[in-house]
């Protein structure tokens, strides 16, 4: 899963710092995700994500992705597959899990999706586009370096200046109960027992009935997740986590910023405290009202968009500017129907609607109702004005109808791409 320098012989590998060396050593023995099937991820589109910032690239050119520590590929195979225009580059250091992900590209006919061994912590040899990349993935990887300041430092210099960077990190708190395995672990055989000696011994630990403290929080699934899950999480290497604040120390260390919560829904706070209570957290900082969340909720992971300091958040739209955008619904959006079937042709009965991995909504009637099941049906771009002119039509009222489509915009349902990066 980290990252490896292009190593055609031995004496490449003896160039790697130690840590790099043992994580592509563990990494090799277990490839990780566990499985390499292509994996329709969120947050993995490269237009989508480039919205949420307020440089635009320049018009013309492809837009290229890396996926700085793919491991086997499987959300950049996904990801290759939902978006054939645009060029995705998956690097690691671990060549066991590259051959998979090739072999599976191949497989799909993915002309658009390559792999190449290289170190994260040095980047040598890293095919680097003109101008940098226009998206950065980096999920699960930088924690593991020998120096997560360094190594995201080196990934903000090959982010174009427009760029932006999709980045996970393991949270401290959150992760707790696990952490209370890996000390367990590190108690009862020292880090010098062969892997997997101390896999044997982890797994007979985590069935004892008695050891109630392990299995809770977000880690339930203690006793059944495959040997290479186990490996990741529990016998790592090496791995470093954070608080909200720490992070925002490493992303300024590197010269980023943070720009957003990768899903916001998660760290609203509106829906965790009481009116009296908000108005209170409202007056936090932004790192602080994350932190506040942190404290509040199980956050096993920080996932986050960030950018060059350069860069920044896009201007709110309002219920007048949204005549004017040029928008599309967000890929990350679903819908589900319910219809019945009635004389003449079918009724709708009940719409569902999934934002991203929160919970679907159900909505009954109304003109939202009405507004989603146009959000459903559209394809390629249109505007706020024709959106609402198509709800007008269908009887929605004017103020309702520019309510409506505000409401969706600020739900994420519909999002506007930059000009240059509009379909065509």
């Amino acid at each position: 899963m980290l990252l490896a320098a292009p190593c055609d012989s031995c004496s490449d590998r003896a160039r790697m710092d130690p840590i790099t060396t043992a994580l592509k050593k563990m990494y090799e023995e277990f490839p990780y995700p566990p499985s390499g099937a292509p994996e329709q991820r969120v947050g993995w589109d490269a237009r989508l994500l480039l919205s949420y910032g307020k440089l635009a690239r320049k018009k013309g050119g492809t837009l290229r992705v890396l996926d700085a520590g793919c491991g086997r590929g499987a959300g950049l195979l996904g990801a290759g597959m939902l978006q054939p225009d645009v060029e995705f580059l998956g690097i690691d250091i671990n060549g066991v899990a590259l051959a998979e992900a090739k072999e599976q590209a191949t497989k799909r006919k993915l002309g658009n999706v390559r792999f190449q061994e290289v170190d994260l912590t040095t980047l040598e040899g890293l095919a680097v586009p003109e101008g940098g990349f226009d998206v950065v993935f980096s999920s699960g990887v930088v924690h593991h370096m020998p120096s997560p300041a360094a190594g995201l430092q080196k990934l903000r210099e090959v982010l174009a200046p427009h760029g932006l960077l999709q980045l996970m990190v393991y949270a401290s708190d959150g992760r707790a109960p696990l952490y209370r395995v890996v000390r367990a672990l590190d108690l009862l055989l020292p880090r010098s027992v062969p892997l997997r000696d101390r896999l044997l011994v982890g797994r007979m630990l985590v069935q004892s009935p008695k050891a109630d403290a392990l299995p809770v929080g977000p880690w339930t699934d203690v006793t059944t997740v495959s040997d290479n899950e186990f490996v990741d999480r529990y016998l790592n290497v090496n791995e470093t986590s954070y608080s909200v604040p720490q992070v925002w120390e490493l992303l300024e260390g590197a010269g980023l910023r943070f720009l957003r919560w990768s899903e916001p829904a998660d760290w609203n706070l509106e829906a965790l405290l009481p009116p009296p209570l908000l108005e209170l957290a409202q007056r936090l900082s932004a790192r602080d009202r994350g932190a506040l969340v942190e404290q509040l909720c199980w956050r096993p992971k920080l996932e986050l968009v960030a950018a060059h300091q350069g860069n920044g958040p896009r201007d709110d739209e309002t219920a007048a500017s949204l005549g004017k955008a040029m928008l599309c619904v967000s890929p990350e959006v679903r819908f589900r129907t319910e219809v019945r079937n009635v004389l003449g042709g079918q009724r709708l009965e009940k719409l569902f609607l999934q934002i991203r991995g929160q919970a679907a909504i159900p909505i009954e009637g109304g003109p939202m109702a009405t507004a989603l099941v146009l959000a459903r049906d559209a394809e390629g771009t249109f505007t706020g004005a024709s959106f609402r002119d198509k709800l007008a039509k269908r009887g929605v009222p004017a103020d309702v109808a520019s309510e409506v489509l505000l409401e969706l915009w600020r739900a994420e349902v519909l999002y506007a791409p930059h000009a240059v990066d509009l379909p065509r």
